[in-house]
C-alpha cells in the first residue's frame, strides 16, 4: 500500500523561519565573536530554537553562513543585472560602489575571521554574473572554469583587503584595476 504525504504548508515555514533565525543569530554573534568560537548551542539558543531543530536544518554553522551569504548577495547580483552598461569598467565600478554602501556584511566576516569560508558562494555568483551577462569573453569548457575562478578569486581578495584597510583606496583605481582583470 502505497502512503503519500502531502507536504505540510506549516513545516516549510517553520523551516524557512528556523534558518532565518539561525542566519541572523549568526551573524550578531559573529559581529562579537570570532567563527570558529561560536558553537551550536550556542548559535541555537540566540536563535531560540532547539539543537534538534538547528540539525534538521543544517549540518554545519559554515552551512547557515553560507545560506546567510546567499541571501544578502542576492540582492546585490540584482542589482548588477540591471546596470545598462556591462562595461568592465562600468560593472566593476558599480560593483565597488554597491560594496561600499553595503560593506558590514563583508566586515562582520573579516572581524569573526570566516573570509576564507565564503570564496565558494562568491565565485557562484561572479561567475553566473559573467555566464548571463558578458558575452565578449568565450565562456565555454575548461576556460570558462578556468577564467572564473582566477577573476573570482582575485575580485573577492581585492574587496577583502580593501575592507581590511578601511575601504582607503578610491573606488577609482579599484574599477580599473578590477576591469583589466576581468576584461
Amino acid at each position: 500500500m502505497e502512503v503519500f504525504v502531502m507536504a505540510n504548508p506549516y513545516s516549510k515555514e517553520q523551516k524557512q523561519l528556523s534558518q532565518e533565525s539561525l542566519q541572523i543569530a549568526l551573524f550578531s554573534l559573529m559581529k562579537v565573536k570570532k567563527f570558529n568560537e561560536i558553537s551550536v548551542s550556542e548559535l541555537s539558543k540566540k536563535a531560540g530554537i532547539s539543537r534538534m531543530a538547528f540539525y534538521r536544518n543544517y549540518d554545519s554553522k559554515e552551512d547557515v553562513l553560507g545560506d546567510y551569504f546567499d541571501r544578502s548577495i542576492l540582492p546585490f547580483y540584482q542589482f548588477l543585472n540591471q546596470i545598462e552598461d556591462k562595461q568592465p569598467t562600468m560593472i566593476s565600478r558599480s560593483y565597488f560602489e554597491y560594496i561600499d554602501l553595503h560593506s558590514e556584511l563583508f566586515e562582520v566576516i573579516i572581524s569573526s575571521g570566516a573570509e576564507s569560508l565564503l570564496i565558494s558562494h562568491f565565485t557562484h555568483f561572479v561567475s553566473k554574473f559573467y555566464l548571463d551577462n558578458v558575452s565578449s569573453i568565450p565562456f565555454t569548457g575548461d576556460y570558462a572554469r578556468y577564467w572564473n575562478s582566477f577573476v573570482s578569486a582575485g575580485l573577492y581578495q581585492m574587496t577583502i583587503d580593501w575592507i581590511k584597510d578601511q575601504k582607503k583606496t578610491p573606488i577609482s583605481l579599484l574599477a580599473q584595476v578590477a576591469s583589466k582583470l576581468a576584461g
